[in-house]
């Protein structure tokens, strides 16, 4: 789990509602795909309703050792799991999610492209503003240090050491995504 997670955590064993409201907007829809893929649209509502409400519920007694994210669809799964065993249909689920991870492997692939995507723009924008100007002119813009040093009228040590700043922020915010950077870097052609 990252700071801002433990935050966010901190925030919820608060019963800070305000939380609450972020963490459905940011999720709500995701998870109601993933539910959907078990179980029918009404029943993925449900789900993510009762995901919430017991996130809620368990409010000060909640411990999160994983992700956040990976938390919220580890409940949804299980909650969908139980959906279906009350229904006596739990071959159906691991039927049904074989064949949507071996038929949808490029969806997943976007969802975890996706995620990395935001947390990559959540680091950037953490960044001081000479330090990202400097950042983009080189990642983005290609330029070398003597023509960002020429163009911000800066000396070639200071942009270095503001790239420097850069890429230890970065290693440091994404840490926990390096494992999804191999995945990735794996099934990539």
């Amino acid at each position: 789990m990252n700071p801002s997670e433990k935050i966010i955590l901190q925030a919820i064993q608060n019963g800070d509602a305000g939380i609450y409201r972020e963490l459905f907007s940011k999720y709500s829809k995701s998870l109601f795909y993933y539910a959907s893929k078990f179980v029918s649209a009404d029943e993925a509502r449900d789900v993510v309703q009762e995901v919430f409400m017991a996130l809620w519920q368990q409010g000060d007694t909640l411990r999160i050792s994983t992700s956040l994210n990976s938390y919220l669809f580890g409940v949804t799964r299980k909650k969908c799991l139980k959906m279906l065993r009350q229904q006596q249909d739990t071959t159906n689920l691991a039927v049904k999610e074989a064949e949507y991870y071996q038929s949808n492997a490029d969806t997943i692939n976007s969802i975890i492209e996706q995620e990395l995507s935001d947390k990559y723009q959540d680091a950037m924008h953490k960044l001081p503003p000479k330090c990202l100007e400097v950042y983009l002119m080189s990642r983005q813009e290609e330029m070398k240090n003597k023509e960002i040093a020429a163009k911000l009228g800066i000396s070639e040590k200071a942009v270095e050491k503001h790239m420097s700043k850069a890429l230890k922020h970065f290693r440091s915010e994404l840490k926990e995504y390096l494992p999804m950077l191999c995945y990735i870097m794996q099934i990539m052609p």
